[in-house]
């Protein structure tokens, strides 16, 4: 009995296979659409530098140790602004540095 459900088992599986096996499919060469080849890449030449530009801003500068970065109006126009007149002379006197003997500007 049992051998006989291992044959007819076997006979059905061979049966449900063999369809399958018998088709085959073979992509056509125009699968996508595409009727006509990619483009070619563009031409680059990889030596040229880019022109300096006339407007960037000052680059940072390092005295007596500390980083100093210039402002850019550009980005905030109220960073910079010029103290007002009003006839008050302030007594701070710049001190000339005694360790990196870099001259202050005024």
């Amino acid at each position: 009995m049992c051998r006989r459900q291992l044959i007819v088992a076997g006979a059905l599986a061979l049966v449900a296979v063999a369809p399958a096996a018998g088709q085959e499919f073979t992509p056509k060469a125009d699968l996508f659409g595409q009727k006509k080849p990619a483009p070619p890449p563009p031409k680059v030449d990889w030596n040229v530098r880019p022109a300096a530009d006339p407007n960037a801003p000052a680059q940072p500068k390092v005295v007596c140790g500390m980083t100093i970065v210039p402002a850019d109006p550009k980005i905030d126009p109220g960073m910079a602004q010029k103290p007002k007149e009003t006839g008050v002379r302030y007594t701070l006197k710049a001190v000339e540095p005694t360790v990196c003997k870099t001259p202050t500007q005024r």
